[in-house]
């Protein structure tokens, strides 16, 4: 016998074309077979039906985080301590002894993460002398939560033979290395410092992580990669466990360097695929780059320097090494997707976009750029006459607005630049980029995207470029569905999708964004299934 259920007496957002606010829904099993009145819905309605009484709280359609690093997030291998100021961690101090407390054996590597020098009182990074000393007899690692850099002692140095004729190993004065890494050398140190978890912890981190992924509301993600081809390995693992309760998109991407990236890409090109292959649950997404550095680390490439720096960042990959997997992954059918937050950076990879669509045109590839973070009104342009998707990290302005006025000062007009892109109708969903970010609730980042305000400093980083809630709504929901080209069966609650949608705990309309941070979510519905209460 099929399950129905009418869903009644609510304020259901549609996020359809017209925005249009419903009173009820009928869900039949896996899909939605109506929305509007309540005396419409009935009309399906039979003695088999449970009816629920939405007692006026607020229906939307599941949340798509667009960038996430789901796999990584969930994963946690024995050796990796939490240092972040969630953990209590808010001084040089604290950070020395919960180093000094990790209670791991001589000789062994310690590897700590979410490490974020913004949130230490003193705002710097650890010096080498601090560092030996927290870990005199241990390879001590500690990666910043930005993904892109990280700071190591010497036995760390030593091990992975890290010397400093190699790019991003910062050097004091004198010539020797002071433990911060940044890019290539950061890369370099992830890959010979044991941080890829076994396929066991990834799945377990997975079934993990999608509990709390359901229970934020979101019902679809599109993994911003980390491990290469473990990664997709993983995700299919986990969904043959049963495990993997949110829709999944993989990028196929890993963090370990220029190279592996490059040969993550050829691989998945040679492989016969392309972005499509999969199911509802599961599908292969797009090929990615990271074509530079980092916004909150200050190690973006841009046109002009950033206020802390003297000199422009340069781009991980050159014009003609992005050009040489661009034109060939979209030549083959693949979704292309670049991480790319400078300006410079973003430049690069339109310029890849535009040649490859000349030299073989194809209908509707919908490339992307993840993050596309400091965009100026020109590579607007571009990115709206090629039909780019921006997947901007409305959380950030909320976390780190504060450190990108230090870094960008007066161009953070062009930061995120949101109203921008909807006046220029130009299709931006929304992603977290958890674990980068530990606030990745989309209510957060829906609030962050109106009011752009830095919670800690409460200051507003670039007034001009606020959106509204049914905007913002739509970005983290019906523009993630079509950024994976299934806006024709979810993103929307309308008859005949998947009945994927989120009942919260108000109403939510007309509420400002303090009001809308509070908001919990209720239940989440994946396929007519639910899968939080």
């Amino acid at each position: 016998m099929t399950k129905k259920t009418l869903f009644y007496n609510g304020q259901i957002i549609t996020v359809n074309k017209n925005n249009d606010i419903a009173e009820a829904m009928f869900v039949e099993d896996t899909r939605i077979m109506c929305v509007g009145k309540t005396v419409e819905a009935l009309r399906l309605a039979d003695k088999y039906t449970e009816w629920v009484d939405l007692k006026g709280k607020a229906v939307v359609p599941g949340f798509i985080d667009c960038h996430i690093h789901m796999a990584v997030a969930g994963a946690r291998i024995t050796n990796q301590i939490d240092v972040s100021k969630k953990a209590g961690v808010t001084s040089v101090d604290d950070l020395v002894n919960k180093i000094k407390s990790a209670g791991v054996k001589v000789g062994e590597w310690i590897i700590a993460s979410n490490y974020s020098h913004e949130s230490l009182d003193e705002k710097r990074h650890l010096t080498l002398e601090e560092m030996n000393g927290a870990a005199p007899n241990n390879p001590l690692l500690i990666i910043h939560t930005s993904g892109h850099m990280s700071v190591a002692n010497s036995k760390a140095l030593e091990i992975s033979g890290l010397n400093t004729g190699i790019e991003g190993v910062q050097k004091d004065g004198t010539g020797n290395p002071t433990g911060l890494l940044s890019e290539t050398a950061h890369f370099v140190m992830l890959e010979k410092a044991p941080v890829l978890p076994s396929g066991e912890e990834l799945i377990l981190g997975i079934e993990d992580f999608c509990k709390k992924l359901v229970s934020k509301g979101i019902t679809s993600v599109h993994d911003a990669g980390g491990f290469g081809t473990a990664t997709f390995r993983t995700l299919q693992g986990a969904k043959e466990r049963g495990v993997l309760t949110c829709r999944t998109y993989p990028m196929l991407w890993t963090l370990f360097g220029k190279d592996e990236q490059i040969r993550t890409a050829q691989n998945a090109i040679k492989g016969g695929f392309y972005t499509g292959l999969g199911d509802h649950m599961l599908k292969i997404g797009p090929i990615k780059l990271m074509a530079d550095g980092s916004a909150v680390g200050g190690t973006c490439a841009t046109s002009v320097p950033l206020l802390h720096l003297g000199e422009v960042t340069p781009t991980t990959f050159t014009q003609e090494e992005l050009d040489d997997v661009f034109v060939e992954g979209h030549r083959r059918g693949f979704q292309l997707t670049a991480h790319a937050v400078g300006d410079k950076a973003i430049e690069m990879v339109l310029n890849s976009y535009e040649k490859a669509m000349k030299l073989y045109p194809r209908k509707d590839p919908r490339h992307r750029i993840e993050h596309c973070f400091l965009c100026r009104p020109d590579l607007a342009e571009r990115i709206k006459a090629l039909g780019v998707i921006p997947v901007p990290n409305t959380g950030f302005l909320a976390v780190w607005g504060n450190v990108f006025e230090k870094y960008y000062g007066d161009r953070t007009e062009f930061v995120m630049p949101l109203k921008m892109f909807r006046d220029m109708e130009i299709i931006t969903p929304f992603g977290s980029d958890a674990m980068v970010i530990e606030e990745y609730e989309p209510l957060f980042g829906i609030a962050a995207a109106m009011e752009r305000m830095d919670l800690k400093s409460e200051r507003v980083i670039g007034e001009g470029q606020k959106i509204d809630f049914l905007h913002a709504l739509k970005c983290y929901t019906y523009y993630g569905a079509y950024a994976s080209f299934e806006e024709d069966i979810k993103g929307s609650i309308a008859a005949g999708k998947l009945a994927d949608f989120v009942v919260l705990s108000d109403s939510i309309l007309n509420k400002n964004p303090q009001e809308i941070r509070k908001i919990r979510v209720e239940k989440t519905f994946v396929g007519g299934k639910c899968v939080f209460e």
